[in-house]
């Protein structure tokens, strides 16, 4: 939601983002509470904005007169509203810094404070300054809410354009073997369901001196893209050292390099499993569950190489060449390999579709750009945001967080 105003003569256009909730709550009340703290004969723009907001979002505001308004300023970094009911009962309404409403009325016990203060961090990380609002009923204990992302901008900004720069995250080496790989798999997986199973396939024949060469043809053409495809596995693993992009190299495939890359891990699936989802950590390049996944995969496509060598080599094992890959049929059995060889085919169509939800779901619900990244080559980040894998020069200090201010839409970017 876009609302604009003025102030001292300069234009501000304030955005608010979809509200965040905290356990089992429903992102309606964040607005409606934030709109409910708001005086009905404020003048500040932030105030106006977070009404506004409910009523575009079809919020329905109950019928309440407003006993007391504070606003935030000096040492209190929120506003507090107590509003009458008309049943008679209080309303207290708490809105602000969320370290503030947390720490001083809220109370939360460790894991709930650290969960909230993980929350407030993603959303600075996206360049929002979010709003906290917790609610006290009758002479009940504090509650958080949510938060509803906040920032402001102002006219001489948009006419300067929004301040995004532009971040390459992988080469084009990378991008050239995925796309190319993409293509491989699938000839390969095609041609190799037709080897594995070649009964539905037109019959052999023989008329005269000419005969049927129909698998022959589907054998050269699968070898041809195992040919494309360990190529591209070459270049990948040359890709890994030498690339200038440190998203690109190695190090990226390792995700179990620190505790804390662990605890990301952990965080990062309970988000892909719709269990927690908004304390998921933020990464430019790999999370750490794509890291692990990314790395199982090279090994399945390094096991199919070698089983797929092993059995091709079985027309000529005495050859200099395919004989160094005979080691496999004699550790396996030739049956063996055949199987291993039919069941990391399918390994890897199951995770073909996995892989394109999960890129869609990036693109459309975290906006990363995940698709068209794998395009371009880079992300259009806003100026300002931060990532748990982003280079120590592109990070913010951490106290560099300017404080709300009354007046310019509640935001001090």
């Amino acid at each position: 939601m876009v609302h604009r105003g003025s102030l001292a003569a300069e234009q501000v256009e304030l955005e608010i983002g979809e509200p965040v909730v905290f356990v089992d709550g429903d992102p309606a009340d964040v607005v409606r509470y934030a709109a409910l703290g708001s005086p009905a004969d404020s003048d500040d723009r932030l105030e106006q904005a977070l009404v506004a907001d409910a009523t575009l979002a079809g919020v329905v505001l109950p019928p309440v007169s407003v006993v007391e308004h504070r606003p935030s300023g000096g040492d209190q970094a929120y506003s507090l509203t107590t509003l009458r009911t008309q049943d008679g009962g209080t309303v207290r309404i708490a809105r602000g810094d969320p370290r503030a409403v947390v720490e001083t009325l809220v109370h939360p016990g460790n894991r709930g404070r650290a969960r909230a203060m993980l929350s407030s961090a993603r959303l600075v990380a996206e360049s929002f300054r979010p709003l906290a609002v917790a609610v006290r009923r009758g002479e009940g204990d504090w509650e958080l809410l949510g938060y509803l992302p906040v920032r402001a901008w102002t006219l001489p900004e948009r006419r300067r354009g929004r301040p995004f720069d532009y971040h390459m995250v992988w080469d084009v080496w990378l991008r050239l073997a995925h796309w190319t790989w993409v293509a491989a798999i699938m000839v390969l997986t095609v041609t190799g369901y037709i080897i594995a199973d070649p009964g539905w396939v037109p019959a052999a024949w023989v008329d005269g001196n000419r005969a049927g060469y129909f698998l022959g043809y589907v054998r050269f053409i699968h070898f041809t893209a195992a040919m494309v495809f360990i190529l591209v596995l070459l270049v990948r693993a040359w890709n890994l050292s030498t690339s200038r992009i440190s998203y690109d190299r190695w190090r990226a495939l390792i995700p179990f390099r620190s505790r804390h890359e662990v605890n990301n891990l952990i965080r990062t699936l309970r988000a892909y499993l719709f269990i927690r989802a908004e304390s998921a950590p933020v990464y430019f390049g790999h999370n750490p569950l794509q890291q692990l996944t990314y790395t199982l995969m090279y090994l399945v496509f390094l096991t199919q190489v070698l089983s797929g060598l092993a059995l091709w080599g079985l027309y000529d094992a005495h050859n200099w060449f395919w004989s160094r890959f005979q080691w496999v049929n004699a550790l396996l059995g030739t049956q063996q390999t055949r199987l291993v060889h039919f069941a990391m085919m399918w390994v890897i169509i199951l995770f073909l579709p996995v892989h394109v939800y999960l890129s869609i779901r990036a693109d459309s619900v975290e906006r990363s750009g995940a698709i068209s990244s794998m395009v371009s080559g880079g992300r259009w980040i806003r100026r300002g945001a931060t990532f748990d894998d982003w280079p120590v020069r592109y990070r913010r200090p951490r106290r560099s967080r300017l404080p709300w201010r009354r007046g310019n839409g509640g935001s001090g970017r």
